[in-house]
């Protein structure tokens, strides 16, 4: 880079290059990784996109998930009670009450319960409840609900009247089907919601107490689902709905029911002001848990819409914790290995398991939008078993999106990546992804960005991906491909432009490989018995690439673009032979890059304007470039910079700049811009503090005067001011090797002062008299 001295015009050998850039991989100043932005994803419920068709409906008639009868059943009357201590006059009594109650208003005519009414039905004495001749329990009543005869049906009317006014006298255990009785007789009316719903817990909180008795009695349970479903398509009120689901999952539904409950909590999740019935009431919790009864294979229809509502539901981040915290992780975990297991068992599966996979890592995806997550994802191999399923499955564009998204996120967290890089012992899966969709942008440009972040700091990973078979040649054909699409204007009237941000992240990817010296040095090297041709055109293509971005492309209207292609010249530019222009692509190049770069030097994009000095650090060890930026007002340029007061750039401007001054014509035309007394006043006022920079001003300083018996300025200023910057003992003192912080300074002095010292010695003897002729 542009620190490096230039005092040898011979060409550096390749080993030397990689020497170099096994000890400069840390400072700023050298080839470094590529930072980007993750790639936009709109929140959205969207049950499924459009890439594909014969995908199941979002919208369904409820009617379609009807209670499917058995058979057809008929009653019987209720049998006489004989029980002695219900007396003959108690049950005329009761009769003559009932009657009175039930003339009091037309059966024709429908009215809803007032207070008034509660306070009648409440001053039936407890006396007169207690001698009726119905038992407390109405199982009694319904024993023999499904022989041959049928009720009296005007009679259980009579009765469920009774039993509503019980029900509100007394806080009782009331029994399952006594309070599907005073539903039904709520329907019958104009009932109110909350009313209603408050009926529905009462009868959730029944079945949990009768728990086992409701799921083994068929037709306990086959009641209490027909009163339920009769009421789910009499009213559409979502606040219902939720509490009709909560009677459903009490009951641990099954099979054909299970559906159901997927449906109804699908069509409630799918607006987010619903979310908050599902944050006041347990419905999420006995959701996750009656899902732990589903399999991808037998349960596919409930999975597809389970899933579905468990993808909107985590959107919300407070819902999403709650199903988090009941095991909603490992379940799905748990069913993605089935799903993994049962592809390779059978080559061709129904399209449903598809459609519950989808469902399944779109869920997925939103979960890894948390990072407290990533413990649990990684001890359990769920990041592995998610890789398995992108090999598996990667003919399913959509499952193929989503699951690049999951891989996206996750490889922002630096254990992800190392346990990434361990799944992708097959590194090939990645690549024949992208190169089976190389037009679909949302998959390459996330699968790109993951790759870019694995690459920042795995050794490892960058030698896998290097040495997979056309790797290079599969990311220049994207980047060619996007780069015609860009330029084309193709998607300029989207808000993202999400073509752009595909050539970013593949940039990004051959940048970040770059950084390992083997690679970068191979990148660029010129062909031989074991370097192929093929390769020199990669590196040929790669540079048409970034060059038609430097001159097709604005640094205030595409800057993120701009930077990156800025960025891979200097890292490639750091391994390349530049002093004879036949050695390699970027010798038979350089003035080509060196044009393009010199309409950037003036802009006032100051990272734009870093870019460009580090990559003519590493060009201006050229003779070429050198000649040229002298000739174009390129040092003019590169020397007002030293004006800015900005460090970083600085230190790079600083970098060409002893490059630059290694040519006599070049120093000369360095002191007419009155480059050494802006050199001087930076290191009088920034020297102790960044020791880089000073020795990079030295070293300066030096290739102007080393050859030359005057010192163009005051020398005195300048030595002093040396003087104090190599006092090791007032800057350091007593150096404690357990500083370690204080011990990379003090290595860093070091450099400077190797340089320094040359500088001082030769300003001392000047100073003596040696030299007669000091330039005023």
């Amino acid at each position: 880079m542009s620190d490096r001295v230039y005092v040898a015009k011979l060409p550096k050998t390749s080993s030397e290059i990689i020497s170099e850039a096994k000890a400069a991989l840390n400072p700023s100043l050298y080839v470094k990784p590529l930072t980007t932005n993750r790639p936009f994803t709109p929140r959205e419920r969207v049950f499924f996109c459009n890439r594909r068709t014969n995908r199941p409906p979002s919208a369904f008639k409820l009617q379609q998930v009807q209670l499917q009868e058995k058979k057809k059943t008929s009653c019987t009357k209720l049998p006489a009670l004989y029980n002695t201590k219900y007396s003959t006059a108690n049950n005329l009594d009761c009769k003559k009450e009932i009657k009175r109650q039930t003339q009091s208003s037309s059966p024709n005519t429908t009215r809803r319960r007032s207070n008034s009414d509660v306070a009648n039905n409440a001053n039936i004495s407890r006396k007169k409840i207690s001698s009726l001749s119905f038992p407390l329990s109405i199982d009694t009543l319904l024993k023999n609900h499904y022989e041959q005869n049928m009720y009296d049906h005007e009679y259980m009317s009579h009765e469920n009247e009774i039993n509503e006014a019980r029900a509100l006298c007394f806080d009782v255990h009331t029994d399952c089907l006594w309070i599907v009785s005073l539903i039904e007789t709520k329907m019958k009316k104009n009932f109110e919601t909350s009313e209603m719903c408050s009926l529905l817990n009462k009868l959730a909180m029944a079945i949990k107490r009768e728990n086992l008795s409701v799921i083994r009695d068929e037709n306990k349970k086959e009641t209490i689902l027909k009163t339920v479903f009769k009421l789910v398509n009499t009213s559409p009120d979502d606040e219902l709905t939720v509490h009709i689901l909560l009677v459903l999952l009490q009951m641990q539904v099954t099979g054909k029911y299970l559906a159901t409950v997927c449906k109804l909590i699908f069509k409630i999740s799918r607006l987010d002001k619903n979310d908050n019935l599902f944050l006041e009431t347990n419905i999420l919790t006995l959701f996750v848990d009656i899902l732990g009864l589903a399999t991808p294979h037998e349960d596919s229809e409930s999975l597809i819409y389970g899933y579905g509502a468990l993808k909107f539901l985590t959107m919300n981040p407070d819902l999403m914790e709650r199903a988090m915290n009941n095991g909603c992780l490992s379940l799905m975990l748990l069913h993605l290995k089935m799903i993994n297991l049962e592809r390779t068992e059978r080559q061709i599966l129904p399209e449903t398991i598809n459609h519950v996979l989808y469902q399944l890592t779109g869920t997925l995806r939103n979960v890894v939008n948390d990072r407290k997550f990533y413990v649990e994802l990684l001890s359990s191999g769920g990041l592995m078993t998610i890789y398995r399923a992108l090999e598996l499955f990667s003919g399913d564009i959509d499952v193929v999106t989503n699951i690049s998204r999951i891989l996206s996120i996750m490889s922002t967290d630096e254990k992800c990546c190392e346990a990434l890089v361990e799944c992708w012992s097959n590194v090939s899966v990645l690549m024949s992804v992208i190169e089976k969709y190389p037009g679909q942008e949302e998959i390459v440009v996330r699968i790109t960005y993951a790759l870019g972040n694995i690459l920042t700091n795995n050794e490892n990973a960058r030698h896998q991906l290097y040495e997979t078979h056309c790797s290079m040649g599969t990311f220049l054909n994207l980047m060619q491909l996007y780069l015609e699409k860009d330029l084309n204007n193709i998607s300029r009237d989207v808000k993202f432009n999400i073509v752009e941000d595909v050539l970013i992240k593949i940039i990004r990817v051959i940048v970040n490989m770059s950084i390992q010296p083997e690679i970068g040095a191979k990148l660029v090297k010129v062909a031989d018995d074991y370097h192929p041709v093929h390769k020199v055109k990669e590196c040929e293509q790669f540079l048409d690439s970034l060059l038609t971005i430097l001159r097709r492309k604005s640094i205030d209207e595409n800057e993120e673009l701009v930077l990156a292609a800025l960025a891979a010249l200097n890292n490639l530019s750091y391994y390349a032979d530049m002093s004879n222009p036949n050695c390699g692509p970027f010798g038979a190049r350089q003035l080509d890059i060196t044009q393009a770069l010199s309409l950037l030097l003036t802009t006032r994009n100051h990272f734009c304007k870093v870019e460009v000095a580090r990559v003519f650090g590493n060009l201006t060890r050229s003779a070429t470039v050198r000649d040229y930026l002298l000739e174009t007002s390129g040092l003019l340029a590169v020397t007002n910079c030293l004006d800015s007061g900005d460090i970083e750039l600085l230190v790079v401007c600083c970098g060409v700049l002893v490059n630059m001054t290694s040519d006599e014509n070049n120093r000369q035309a360095f002191k007419n811009y009155n480059g050494v007394s802006k050199m001087v006043n930076i290191l009088r006022s920034s020297g102790e503090r960044n020791w880089t920079l000073s020795s990079l001003i030295c070293q300066t300083l030096w290739n102007v005067c080393s050859d030359s018996d005057s010192f163009p300025g005051d020398p005195i200023v300048v030595l002093d001011t040396l003087v104090k910057l190599t006092d090791e003992e007032q800057l350091f003192g007593e150096l404690l090797s357990s500083d370690e912080e204080k011990v990379a300074e003090y290595k860093q002095w070091e450099d400077f002062a190797s340089v320094a010292t040359n500088l001082l010695e030769w300003l001392d003897e000047l100073l003596e008299g040696r030299f007669d002729n000091i330039e005023q």
